[in-house]
């Protein structure tokens, strides 16, 4: 009789076993971990070729945040914003970092893209030049070196309309980001398109050793008051599959608040992966980008997140600028919810 209890008790405490590790693998399945194991492929667009502002693409491949959140990420550069949304579109690319005016022009015009989490709240965008550029109708009549798809071809253009001023007297010639120093140092060009965070640390060193100096002119300071660099995918598979713009979100916010909090290891992590760099300069563009994410409205509003009142001043005012016939609200551009805070 006491045998035949202790093997029913054996019995019961194995079946509790059994259960116990049941329950334990359902729980790891459900974990980041677990969930890893089915990682989607995606591509991730830089907005630029990379340089120090991208910083936290590769800590968050780096750190394993891209694998918790349940991708397996490959990043790549890109040639300006314009290229990202016909990738976006084209189904060449999952996720892109673009401008946002650029962004908010494409739609208008058609393209089924949106954006769902802020990078930079302000602009970064300006133009370099060998002598002052104190206004907006200074650069008139001046060579501009810039890409085809640069998000400089939208900006300006609005920045002179609110001034009244004629876009059509701008003097675009056409050129590829790996020229522009070469063309604005040799004369080839009066400016070029720049930012203060990825452009103008390699071209000031540059230039210093031919014993030139070089300026730069800031949209913002010329008044152009929107939202900056944002992450972009398709309409349709935003409307699809929230949940992934969501979970890129959250990496992307673990990625930049790491990076913030550590930028020296955020640039050893750039140069890693991104051997040709050199670190002082891919810091020092990431420190600047810094300014551009750690805004007043970010510390009201969170990290990544666009209220829908920031956005709809972005579309009224390429709306004037450009003249555009169209009903835009803010959810026509923009997944609302994606970045939490």
């Amino acid at each position: 009789m006491t045998r035949n209890c202790g093997f029913r008790q054996f019995q019961f405490r194995r079946c509790q076993f059994r259960a116990l590790a049941a329950a334990v693998v359902a729980l790891i399945a459900l974990s980041p971990v677990g969930s890893a194991l089915a990682q989607k492929n995606i591509t991730v667009l830089a907005n630029y070729t990379f340089h120090g502002r991208h910083s936290p693409f590769f800590v968050a491949v780096d750190k394993g945040y891209f694998t918790e959140a349940g991708f397996k990420a490959d990043v790549q550069p890109a040639t300006g914003s314009g290229f990202v949304i016909s990738a976006i579109e084209s189904g060449k690319a999952d996720y892109g970092l673009a401008d946002a005016s650029t962004t908010v022009q494409a739609i208008a015009k058609g393209s089924k893209v949106k954006g769902f989490q802020v990078y930079m709240d302000i602009s970064t965008n300006g133009l370099a030049s060998m002598t002052p550029i104190p206004t907006p109708e200074s650069a008139l009549g001046k060579t501009i070196a810039v890409s085809p798809t640069d998000s400089t071809r939208v900006i300006y253009p609005i920045i002179l309309k609110q001034k009244g001023l004629d876009p059509s007297k701008i003097n675009w010639v056409a050129a590829t980001p790996a020229t522009y120093i070469t063309l604005l140092l040799s004369g080839q060009a009066d400016l070029i398109a720049a930012t203060v965070d990825g452009d103008m640390p390699p071209l000031m060193e540059t230039a210093a050793k031919q014993n030139k100096k070089v300026y730069f002119s800031s949209f913002g300071s010329w008044g152009y008051d929107v939202l900056g660099f944002i992450f972009i995918a398709s309409a349709d598979a935003l409307q699809k599959d929230p949940d992934g713009a969501r979970r890129f979100a959250a990496a992307m916010k673990k990625a930049v608040e790491f990076s913030m909090a550590n930028p020296e290891e955020a640039a050893k992590i750039m140069v890693k992966y991104n051997p040709t760099l050199n670190y002082d300069i891919t810091l020092a563009q990431w420190k600047q980008s810094m300014t551009a994410i750690n805004t007043d409205y970010m510390k009201a509003n969170g990290y990544g997140v666009a209220t829908p009142d920031r956005v709809n001043r972005t579309v009224n005012l390429l709306k004037d600028a450009f003249q555009l016939n169209i009903a835009l609200k803010p959810e026509d551009v923009w997944l609302f919810g994606a970045a939490t805070r």
